[in-house]
């Protein structure tokens, strides 16, 4: 596959605004309700909605303050704003990151109207718009009908992913208390209770804007399954997008992170609940997972692989309950080897369930000493493996009703990796230095073993040893 072309940024920080503008800044909103705070698009960072906020600007604090608008007008005018830097630096290794095509921002202004419908795309003619943007009151930085929305509702989780974070698991932040690399005080800093009004804001939002727009909407975790207020929240969202089914032209649909190490009453209360959510929405249940067997239990520490193809089997063979399915497959430094694998484990679900199967496209950039990125070349031979096989069975499988779950683009997906790896040529001393001692003591602190998980690493664990002298 051609290598991609790294965007070329003068000093000042410009490049062409073709390599910059992605519409997620405007259409990806997610809301952490336990901390009251925002961020625009998984891949940036969250900011802290405070009460004055709220107060002087009511909704508009979320997605349309001032912060949001420059960040917004620095990607029109090409310039690479810092809250995107994740994107940026997987592009700059030849990566295909998350960002959208200027394709897809032609059309996102022209579902806002600002430029003529149904017109055939030209890249001279999106330029020549984005020219014409400048003040901040232009109304092409403005939000006003995002069309994928997430939720997390918390930290809660059973898991201690070796790429996660005490943000996203208290399990973690039990860990790293107990080891004294945080105290309970800084825990309780980063974790400060949502401003006095911020859910009923977030309501007053979803009502006005949200619910008549949006056509897909995500809990993420933590872990939603096991969380009380995932429930409460889930039948305020029914009952709001039900008391407007008939002026929506379509279902949104709803979508559910899992990592499926669900106990069984909470399994069986998922399933009490599909019913009543599929008579709304259109319904995916998406599960964490990227690799099999002791390997799973190794990078998703905490996770039962037994007690996780029992609850798939449960969940798989509920012919009678109507959601979609998929594996969102977080790439990284440990399951490129065994990916085939993987991919082979997910042919077979369907074949036994006769259930079609979403691959999500994912990739881990921090800690960055965890991402693919870090590997020699020869690990790309294990993509090449992968690719092969699915072209060999894609015909095979059915197609699934998310694009960006499809067989065929994740084929494209794991070719760009592969070649990016191949043909990486930045220096990765510092993380690679890294790598050792932190595995060390995951392996101490967790009874695990890497040499045994992961015999096929040793040449590449010399290497990284070999650089802390």
């Amino acid at each position: 596959m051609k290598q991609k072309i790294i965007p070329i940024v003068d000093t000042d920080g410009h490049t062409d605004p073709m390599n910059t503008i992605c519409d997620l800044k405007w259409n990806y909103p997610i809301f952490n309700m336990d901390r009251g705070e925002f961020r625009s698009c998984c891949r940036t960072p969250s900011n802290k909605v405070t009460e004055e906020d709220l107060q002087a600007l009511g909704i508009d604090a979320f997605s349309n303050t001032d912060r949001e608008k420059l960040g917004r007008l620095a990607l029109i005018k090409g310039i690479r704003d810092k809250d995107c830097q994740s994107c940026w630096n997987l592009e700059d290794r030849g990566v295909k990151s998350p960002r959208h095509t200027p394709e897809r921002f032609n059309w996102f202004l022209q579902q806002k109207n600002l430029i003529p419908k149904n017109k055939p795309f030209k890249e001279e003619e999106l330029a020549e718009y984005l020219a014409s943007v400048r003040g901040l009151d232009h109304p092409a930085l403005t939000s006003t009908s995002p069309y994928m929305l997430e939720i997390s509702l918390g930290n809660t989780c059973d898991l201690k992913c070796m790429y996660c974070s005490h943000h996203y698991s208290t399990q973690w932040a039990t860990e790293r208390i107990k080891y004294g690399e945080i105290t309970q005080e800084q825990y309780d800093r980063e974790f400060p209770k949502a401003a006095p009004s911020f859910d009923a804001k977030f309501w007053e939002w979803f009502n006005q804007i949200g619910r008549y727009h949006l056509h897909r909407l995500g809990i993420i975790g933590g872990e939603p399954l096991i969380m009380p207020e995932f429930y409460t929240f889930v039948d305020k969202l029914i009952a709001s997008v039900d008391e407007i089914a008939d002026r929506r032209k379509e279902k949104m649909t709803f979508w559910i992170v899992t990592n499926l190490n669900t106990p069984p009453n909470y399994l069986e209360k998922l399933f009490n609940y599909l019913p009543k959510l599929t008579e709304v929405f259109k319904v995916e249940v998406l599960v964490s997972m990227e690799s099999i067997g002791e390997r799973a239990e190794y990078i998703r520490n905490g996770v039962n692989w037994n007690k996780f193809t029992g609850n798939l089997d449960k969940l798989l063979s509920r012919s009678d309950l109507k959601f979609d399915f998929g594996f969102i497959m977080s790439l990284n430094a440990l399951n490129i080897t065994s990916i085939k694998s993987f991919i082979e484990f997910t042919e077979n679900l369907y074949v036994k369930y006769q259930r079609p199967v979403a691959l999500k496209q994912n990739i881990i950039s921090f800690p960055s000493w965890q991402s693919p990125m870090i590997l020699t070349p020869d690990f790309a031979d294990h993509l090449d493996y992968a690719v092969e096989y699915m072209k060999t069975n894609v015909s095979k499988m059915p197609v699934v009703s998310d694009y960006y779950g499809r067989y065929d683009q994740y084929i494209i997906y794991l070719e760009n990796l592969s070649n990016s790896i191949r043909n990486n040529t930045g220096n990765y001393d510092e993380d690679r230095k890294k790598f050792v001692p932190w595995f060390n003591t995951y392996d101490e602190r967790r009874k695990l073993n890497f040499s045994e998980v992961f015999p096929e690493y040793k040449e590449f664990f010399d290497l990284c040893k070999d650089l802390n002298g």
